[in-house]
Formats: C-alpha cells, sequence, structure tokens
C-alpha cells in the first residue's frame, strides 16, 4: 500500500499520463489509418458507431465489475483488450475484422473508465486527505493528463511522415500499452482483502450493483447536479468537437493539417493550464464550490457562443483556446463535489455512471449538431450548443455544500 500522499500522486500521475499519452498517438491518425487499410468512410462511421454502442452499453457493468473484483486488476484487463484489438488491426483486411478491433477497444474503454480514478481516491481518503487537498491533486493531475494527451497527439501527428507509415503509430501504441500493463501490476498497490469476489460473481451482482448506483445518483443532491451538468456537457462540447475541423478548414480552405494538429495539441495544454491555476482560483471564491462552478461553465458558454461569429483564424484560435482553459478550471472542483459523500464500494459505478452520462449527451449531442449543421450551419449548431451549456451553469447552483452525512 502507498504511505504519502505525494508517492500516491506519483504512481497516479504516471499511470495516466503514460494512459492518456498513448491514446495520443492514434488520436490524430486513427481515421486516417483506417482509410489506409482500405475501409471506406461508410464503414469506418459504421465501426465507430459500434464502438460507442460498446462503451455505453458495458460502462456501468464494467464499473461494477471494478467495484467487486478491484480496480487494479479490471484496469490491466482493460489495457489487454486494447492490444488484443490494436493488434488485430495491423492484420485486419476485411470490415469484420474491423468490427472485431472497435467492439475490443470499446470494451478496453469500458473496463478502464474511472478504475484508476477510484483507486486514487479511495486511497487518498484512506491516508487521511480532505476535500481541499483532493482538489488539489486533482487539479495537478488535472495538468498532467491534458499536457500528456497533447504531447502524445503531437508526436502522434508526425510519426507517420518520419517513418512513411501510419502502422508505426499501432506499432508504438501497442508497445506502450504493454509498458502500461507492467508499470501498474507494479507500481499501483492494491489491498486484495477488499476485493476477493470472482468473476462470475461480479456479473451476478450487477444488477444490484446498477440499482444502487442509479438510486444514490438520483437521491444525492451534489452528485445529481453533476450528472446533469456531465450530460449537458456531453451534449453541448459533441458539436465543437466533432466540426470544429470542417469550421477551421472552412474560414481557411488552404489551413494545412499540421495546424489541425496544433490546435489539437494547444486545446490540450489549454486544458492543463486551466487546471493548474484551479486551486488558486477556488480560493478566491472562499471554496464555494458551486458559485465556482457556476461561473465558469458560463464563461465557458459564453466564448463557445462567441466562437460561432469569428471568421478568421486570428480570432478563432484565442477563443478556442480560452474556452477549453475554461472547461481546464472546472475539472477537479467538479470531481472533488462528486466524490464527496460516495462510500468506497460505489465509487468505480458512480464514475462509470458519470462517464455514461458523459457519453450518452456526447452521442444525443452529435446527432443532433451534425443535422443542425447540415439543415443551417456549423454556426447555428454552435451558438445552441453554446445555450445548453449556458442554461446547465445554473444547476451547479443547487451543489451542498457542507458534506452529507447520508448514506444510502
Amino acid at each position: 500500500m502507498v504511505r504519502t500522499h505525494k508517492e500516491l500522486f506519483f504512481h497516479y500521475s504516471l499511470n495516466q499520463g503514460l494512459h492518456w499519452f498513448s491514446l495520443g498517438i492514434i488520436i490524430p491518425v486513427m481515421i486516417l489509418a483506417f482509410l489506409d487499410f482500405g475501409f471506406d468512410i461508410g464503414q469506418i462511421g459504421i465501426a465507430m458507431a459500434v464502438m460507442s454502442t460498446t462503451v455505453l452499453l458495458l460502462e456501468l457493468p464494467t464499473g461494477g465489475l471494478a467495484d467487486t473484483l478491484g480496480r487494479k486488476r479490471i484496469y490491466i484487463i482493460a489495457v489487454f483488450f486494447y492490444v488484443a484489438g490494436y493488434s488485430l488491426l495491423l492484420f485486419a483486411s476485411a470490415f469484420i475484422h474491423l468490427i472485431a478491433v472497435v467492439v475490443l477497444v470499446g470494451i478496453g474503454r469500458a473496463l478502464s473508465s474511472g478504475t484508476i480514478d477510484a483507486w486514487f481516491i479511495d486511497e487518498h481518503k484512506r491516508l487521511g486527505g480532505d476535500d481541499e487537498h483532493l482538489q488539489q491533486d486533482l487539479a495537478k493531475a488535472g495538468i498532467v493528463i491534458p499536457a500528456a494527451l497533447g504531447v502524445g497527439t503531437l508526436a502522434g501527428g508526425f510519426i507517420p511522415d518520419i517513418t512513411g507509415s501510419f502502422r508505426s503509430n499501432i506499432v508504438i501504441l501497442i508497445a506502450l500499452y504493454c509498458l502500461q500493463m507492467l508499470l501498474t501490476a507494479v507500481l499501483i498497490k492494491e489491498n486484495r482483502a477488499d476485493f476477493n469476489g470472482r468473476l462470475s460473481d461480479g456479473f451476478r451482482q450487477f444488477p444490484r450493483v446498477l440499482s444502487s448506483a442509479v438510486k444514490y445518483g438520483i437521491r444525492q443532491r451534489n452528485t445529481l447536479v453533476i450528472l446533469i451538468a456531465t450530460a449537458a456537457l456531453g451534449i453541448g462540447l459533441s458539436g465543437l468537437e466533432q466540426l470544429w475541423q470542417p469550421r477551421v478548414r472552412g474560414i481557411s480552405p488552404e489551413t494545412g493539417t499540421w495546424f489541425l494538429g496544433v490546435l489539437s495539441t494547444g486545446y490540450f495544454l489549454a486544458a492543463a493550464a486551466g487546471s493548474g491555476v484551479s486551486t488558486g482560483v477556488l480560493k478566491l471564491f472562499r471554496q464555494n464550490y458551486g458559485m465556482f462552478l457556476f461561473c465558469f461553465r458560463l464563461l465557458m458558454a459564453v466564448f463557445y457562443i462567441a466562437l460561432s461569429f469569428v471568421f478568421s483564424l486570428g480570432a478563432f484560435m484565442p477563443l478556442y483556446f480560452i474556452l477549453f482553459f475554461f472547461h481546464g478550471i472546472t475539472g477537479s472542483p467538479e470531481m472533488t463535489i462528486f466524490n464527496r459523500d460516495i462510500p468506497s464500494g460505489k465509487r468505480s459505478s458512480l464514475l462509470s455512471l458519470n462517464s455514461l452520462f458523459l457519453q450518452a449527451g456526447g452521442v444525443m449531442g452529435s446527432v443532433a449538431a451534425g443535422q443542425i449543421a447540415l439543415r443551417l450551419s456549423i454556426p447555428a449548431a454552435w451558438r445552441l450548443a453554446g445555450g445548453l451549456l449556458a442554461a446547465s451553469a445554473f444547476v451547479y447552483l443547487f451543489i451542498k455544500e457542507k458534506v452529507s452525512e447520508n448514506r444510502i
């Protein structure tokens, strides 16, 4: 078991930094790699929908497995599924192979969601950390994770130019995931006596775990507030993530692919910068989490709407980065509030439920934004999404600032 908060944070940030750096290696080239392997846009669209559906269906049950069998064990299994999926991609030649790849990767995503986060928060509380200390550590992690993702994305964009092949990204990704399994096995210390269930027990207990998590999410006010805000964020941001590249190309048709990579890296770094200042800014609000989150979600929405009115890259870039700066500044305070009253035995399940709300909102938002952009315009889709985010800011005003003693 870890003995100090410093040691705990190092192990957590190393694990999550490598996890997201590895993911960044494939992000900028995944669709291009699929095309290079001979699949068409229609097949890729179906495959991505299958992956999203796989994650949605398994998000909660895998959270229950982590609470039953142990977060470390489930995370290592998750990385194994990543390795299996991307290894198969290297030999994929038929559409059914691509479907198998995205199902395996989707299972890995569902299994890994919230597992190491739950371990970190439980260990943090075991060592006697309070809300303020937890928020500070989550804020520091919020610098490490987006920065690692940004650097990985930047590296992933250059690797094909250096090697002349998208397969190089996949091979490097597989090697990094193998390293991740080894480091997790060595560095993540978990009390096995707390998780002595069998795999069959985890599936058998799923109905109870699901029912308990949903009831808790509805009855506990702060948890419900964050779930609602998370769903709104998924709906709102999906339109931005889906449409910013065509919007940039529409504003400046001559923009090179390298510039899109720089923008991608920039918004990860902007989010990291936001997380870096969140602790200091939260002190200015006297640790009033509800008002803090209300103000910065509202500011995020304002800059989102403003982004829809610009028609030059010179104006687009700063607004885009500021928007993600405000997104990053809310991350650690929001997770602190969400985890404040969650019992250890429900933590992975509730984190999975939160992720489920984000992804479900993302699916709905992607469909809506695409249709609005098709029938009206991309700016119209962004204005509606920004309006939704602005409205969702008010839900934060219902946060209870004092720790509740109620447990379900």
